[in-house]
């Protein structure tokens, strides 16, 4: 998971979409160069939706569930086939059940301490979330002690300034309506989706 997230350091969280959408814009992102898509429980059949997309996708990206905030949340999406699982927040219970199961978890944090305890849990990497409250500066100084931890961040990430935080140590960047324009998906306009991502992924792989 980890390499992988080096090698293709955006993921697009999929917010609240459409079942019906949903394979039109997972493949343009993919069509972009995206390789890992998270799709977020709230999101309306959010299982259904993680399923047809590991069926259809699975050969080409990583699927994961997003916004798991109970044990419950992880079994449904575990149960629907994600291959890893994020969280804005660190739930204890959530973070041992994943590793239980052998899935990825990826743990919201906002300090060094839950930084610590999520890594102790088992946690793959830890999501700073939100991260454009601390900034790519936060980022480089909790590297120091905490280096072995993998961090990936998510909340009030652009384009201008994604890559700030790849430079700070970040193996990956979570991207929501920055990338994914509402506009674009509203009439259909999967190309554009598809342009973005290229634009995304050039700025994040200098």
């Amino acid at each position: 998971m980890l390499e992988h997230l080096k090698k293709s350091p955006l993921v697009p969280v999929l917010r609240k979409i459409r079942f019906d959408d949903s394979s039109f814009i997972v493949k343009a992102l993919i069509e972009g160069g995206v390789r890992t898509v998270e799709i977020t429980m709230e999101t309306e059949r959010a299982s259904d939706i993680i399923r047809k997309t590991v069926d259809e996708f699975g050969s080409q990206t990583l699927v994961g569930a997003g916004t798991v905030l109970t044990v419950e949340d992880c079994i449904n999406a575990i149960n629907a086939g994600a291959q890893f699982i994020v969280a804005p927040v660190l739930n204890e219970q959530v973070v041992t059940y994943a590793v239980e199961q052998g899935i990825p978890v990826i743990p919201g944090v906002y300090s060094p301490s839950e930084m610590m305890r999520a890594y102790e849990l088992g946690a793959t990497a830890v999501k700073l979330f939100p991260a454009a409250s601390v900034g790519p500066g936060f980022v480089k100084d909790v590297q120091g002690p905490l280096g072995h931890i993998p961090i990936m961040v998510t909340g009030g990430i652009d384009l201008a300034n994604a890559y700030s935080y790849i430079e700070a140590g970040a193996i990956a960047v979570g991207a929501g309506s920055a990338l994914l324009n509402k506009s674009h998906i509203s009439t259909g306009d999967w190309n554009a989706l598809t342009m973005e991502t290229k634009k995304w992924m050039s700025a994040l792989m200098k």
